[in-house]
């Protein structure tokens, strides 16, 4: 989903109905769905965003959610429409201060997650059975089957799954689906939108996502338009560097569970995979991954 500055624009990539509304002259976005196995979805996904909104954030704004309707039939989610840049207006006009607030805006925000969650002991037969259902949905992809490439990354990565233990990590607060193609910016100040039910609801799985961005560049390969990629890799770069060392100094449970779980984000990715160039990326990004083990 998009919001736009310069005129009101929202793109949908979900398969929701997108639409701007005027109410007693306040702009809202309204999200809808008629598909009946997405509404369970829908209404978890506002209602995660709604908890989410109650905190205060430094820098860090989450749109409120106004209602959410449901019927046997569809779902309506209204939230406040946002004047904002996507991250590539963003990237390509930040100078370094502009970056630097944006980083520390998301440590503070991911520590804000972490402050919120337990440190739990998550049962290693979670990820197991994730990676048993990614791997059945990656070998049935048409797009995918009879490549011997796939199934060679298949098979490396269930001996990486197969030698996972039990994960001690911090469980309760997570987006889900933090990444820069779902930051909405607007000067100083980054609205998070478009949250999601994970399979770990762990701030750890965050992490993963933005630095899915910053260090494997997806959102910019999903970005459509021209763009100076010189000037967003740079910035990217200085992202992810100081993400990394900045929680890797500080949590044993990231140094050890970061890894597992990006390979686990990627193959996720993969098992829905259908366009070449796509195709190319993921197997290149795992391949990458796995010399890591």
């Amino acid at each position: 989903m998009i919001f736009s500055t310069m005129e009101i624009e929202v793109k949908g990539h979900s398969g929701c109905q997108i639409e701007v509304v005027r109410e007693d002259g306040q702009l809202f976005v309204d999200k809808s769905s008629r598909d009946p196995k997405y509404l369970d979805r829908l209404v978890r996904q506002a209602e995660k965003q709604l908890e989410a909104s109650l905190p205060e954030y430094q820098h860090i704004r989450i749109p409120k959610i106004h209602k959410i309707d449901r019927t046997d039939e569809m779902v309506n989610v209204r939230m406040d429409y946002v004047y904002s840049r996507n991250f590539v207006e963003f990237f390509e006009q930040a100078g370094f201060e502009q970056v630097g607030y944006l980083i520390d805006a998301l440590k503070m925000y991911l520590e804000k997650e972490i402050e919120q969650s337990l440190i739990t002991t998550v049962s290693r037969n979670i990820v197991t059975e994730k990676f048993e259902d990614v791997k059945k949905k990656t070998l049935d992809n048409k797009h995918l089957q009879n490549d011997t490439e796939i199934e060679a990354i298949i098979e490396r990565s269930q001996a990486v799954f197969d030698h996972l233990p039990d994960m001690v990590i911090p469980v309760g607060k997570c987006h889900g689906d933090l990444t820069f193609s779902n930051i909405l910016f607007n000067g100083n100040n980054y609205y998070l939108i478009d949250f999601l039910d994970s399979f770990i609801e762990s701030p750890l799985l965050d992490i993963v996502k933005i630095r899915q961005d910053t260090a494997w560049l997806w959102s910019q390969l999903m970005y459509v338009n021209p763009c100076d990629t010189i000037r967003l890799h740079i910035a990217f770069g200085k992202i992810d560097n100081e993400l990394d060392t900045y929680f890797s100094s500080r949590y044993e449970w990231y140094n050890r569970y970061y890894k597992p779980l990006q390979l686990m984000n990627f193959l996720r990715i993969l098992q829905y995979a259908h366009e070449p160039a796509v195709i190319d990326y993921l197997k290149r990004t795992l391949n990458e991954q796995l010399q890591e083990f």
